[in-house]
């Protein structure tokens, strides 16, 4: 990922992105992302995490995201 995209990023969503953008990013649906985290499958599970006990809600980290797109190591 380059610069530009990674500061524009952080501006727009700085704590944490929406699903919609996310699963573009990383080229998958957002359904398809938000199951992958649920179910704790990696890398997908360390760019995001579950949130809630009887409902899913999944929520994608900004700086993890960029990390990950950008070839730096994610540590579980």
């Amino acid at each position: 990922m380059d610069q530009k995209t990674a500061e524009k990023l952080r501006q727009t969503y700085p704590n944490h992105i929406p699903l919609q953008v996310a699963s573009e990013l990383l080229g998958v649906s957002p359904r398809q992302l938000s199951r992958l985290v649920a179910e704790g499958r990696e890398p997908y599970s360390l760019i995001g995490g579950n949130i809630g006990i009887r409902q899913r809600y999944v929520r994608i980290y900004t700086e993890r995201l960029i990390a990950y797109l950008s070839g730096y190591p994610l540590e579980g």
